[in-house]
């Protein structure tokens, strides 16, 4: 069974509408890993195997009844849902003490996609507190690691998935992007990590984001499966075909692409930058133009404003159950008005427009240096804590503002132990451009990205 977890989301689904391999045994597999590696890594904040099992019986069953019903390109995949995703029958928890036993009596818009395109949904994976920091440390579970170092996180918010997919506990994921959630992980575990441009897909987050900055997208291993998934998102399905149905479509030469390593908030680290450097290499190659750019991205206190209000907006049962630096930026948080943390918005929209107007794709870092150690912040104040994580998102958090989609894609370096992360972003709407270079791109880079343990 290794053999095929090893293999793409897509290629295992593919392998159950065969007959090849039953739903259920699959899932048992996958819960056997889980059995082998949660205890190291802590993915999983909830897990449901008899329930997982009763569906995946299920599934089987319909497809003996009527093999029609195992339809789409992920059917049958045993996958688990953010814990800021309201599951029918699971708890949502938000990373926090202060929803320890909030319980869902319904599915949120993206879990209630995922159930009805077939997948086994095993429980539920882990998330910083209300979804803020780029690395996951709460008080209601271990800290989350890295499959690559388990010294190091896995990143955050999503960093459930990110260490759940590199670890091979699951083949594919929904993970939400607020400020680089998405990516982050991706960059730090080694996998493709898709955050949509703003409104294309259907947004479980609105009530409690109303600037919009926080998305739902992909963590996958392969571009193919990242767009599959794209695809059981979307509502409506995008004019011209789908998200999978474009990506073999080969970009033509020509593409006006810049890049920057530079960064107002951090410096980067110079392996990082070869990283970048190794995929504009390829995109030469390719013939498109590439030349250097600068970057951007504001100060900090420019993307703070909206943050802050955002984490107030917050509905919270107990405010004395948040972790310290959670109640502070909340506290801040009050005194930011709607109209104060639009115009931050725009002042990002504005410029990241700007940015791009005469280009099709901008190229970064996707993170401006290797994950941190775990416990590398459990002394940091409260009132530095953002400070010191901030340069972690310093590359991906003005896209979130803009609203602009943007992919982080995996690269190994021989001379450097740990996956990096490149960055390419997008004009809104574009995210099939986006989809289809980034595959082009790890084709011509010719390294699979398979599970650590596999």
């Amino acid at each position: 069974m290794d053999s095929l977890i090893a293999q793409s989301a897509v290629a295992q689904s593919a392998a159950l509408r065969r007959g090849e391999v039953s739903v259920e045994e699959l899932t048992r597999a996958y819960l056997q890993r889980i059995d082998r590696l949660q205890p190291q890594l802590a993915a999983f904040v909830q897990l449901a195997p008899e329930r997982a099992l009763k569906m995946a019986r299920r599934l089987d069953n319909e497809k003996r009844r009527d093999p029609q019903q195992a339809r789409g390109p992920l059917w049958g995949l045993p996958t688990a849902m953010k814990d800021i995703h309201m599951t029918r029958g699971y708890f949502i928890r938000a990373g926090s003490r202060a929803f320890r036993y909030l319980w869902s009596p319904i599915d949120d818009v993206s879990s209630a996609a995922v159930r009805r395109a077939g997948l086994v949904l095993l429980g539920k994976l882990t998330t910083s507190e209300l979804a803020i920091l780029p690395i996951v440390d709460t008080e209601i579970h271990p800290p989350t690691r890295n499959p690559h170092d388990r010294d190091r996180y896995s990143g955050g918010s999503s960093g459930g998935s990110g260490a759940a997919i590199a670890s091979g506990m699951l083949p594919i994921a929904v993970a939400s992007d607020g400020a680089g959630s998405i990516r982050i992980p991706a960059a730090f575990c080694g996998l493709i990590g898709h955050k949509p441009t703003r409104d294309l897909l259907p947004n479980p987050f609105r009530l409690f984001d109303p600037l919009g900055l926080s998305v739902v997208g992909p963590h996958a291993r392969s571009v193919e499966d990242a767009a599959a998934l794209m695809d059981l998102l979307s509502a409506v399905p995008p004019p011209g075909g789908g998200y999978r149905d474009r990506i073999d479509r080969r970009p033509p030469p020509g593409l006006r692409i810049r890049y920057s390593c530079q960064n107002p908030i951090t410096p980067v680290e110079p392996y990082a930058e070869r990283a970048v450097l190794r995929v504009l290499r390829v995109l030469e190659d390719l013939g498109h133009h590439v030349e250097p750019g600068v970057s951007p991205a504001g100060s900090l206190e420019e993307f703070l404003p909206m943050f802050r209000f955002l984490a107030a907006k917050m509905f919270v049962l107990r405010e004395a159950l948040l972790q310290p630096a959670t109640r502070l930026l909340r506290r801040e948080g009050r005194a930011v008005t709607m109209e104060t943390a639009l115009a931050a918005r725009e002042l990002f929209r504005q410029r990241i427009d700007a940015w791009l107007a005469d280009l099709d794709v901008y190229v970064t870092p996707t993170v401006p240096r290797d994950a941190p150690s775990v416990g590398s912040f459990a002394s940091v104040p409260p009132e530095e804590l953002l400070g010191q994580v901030a340069p972690y998102g310093a590359f991906t958090a003005p896209l979130n503002a803009a609203g602009n989609p943007a992919i982080s894609i995996p690269v190994r370096l021989p001379d450097h132990p740990l996956p990096l992360g490149v960055q390419l972003v997008g004009k809104r709407g574009d995210d099939r451009l986006l989809l289809a270079l980034a595959k082009v791109i790890l084709d011509e880079l010719g390294t699979p990205i398979v599970p650590l343990s596999a």
